[in-house]
């Protein structure tokens, strides 16, 4: 039996360290549209976990969102 411990807050599958892309907690950036902090974040349902977002057009700069991400990413192969 072998057991695998993480020694950082990063989900582990078998041996593949995964990285998400962004913090759950979100702060919109300067420039930053809906669109491309979903493509970012890898979330293609911002506007529907974010009801205080009542236009998508409205977006600014320290806007808190929410992010759950939905593919992470492989670092370690």
């Amino acid at each position: 039996m072998v057991l695998e411990i993480s020694l950082t807050d990063e989900p582990v599958r078998g041996n593949q360290l995964l990285d998400r892309p962004c913090d759950e907690i979100y702060v919109v950036g300067e420039g930053e549209t809906l669109h491309t902090i979903s493509d970012k974040c890898g979330d293609p349902y911002i506007v529907e976990q974010n009801p205080h977002i009542h236009d998508p057009d409205d977006v600014f700069p320290g806007l808190v969102i929410k992010i759950t991400a939905s593919k992470p990413r492989k670092l370690v192969g």
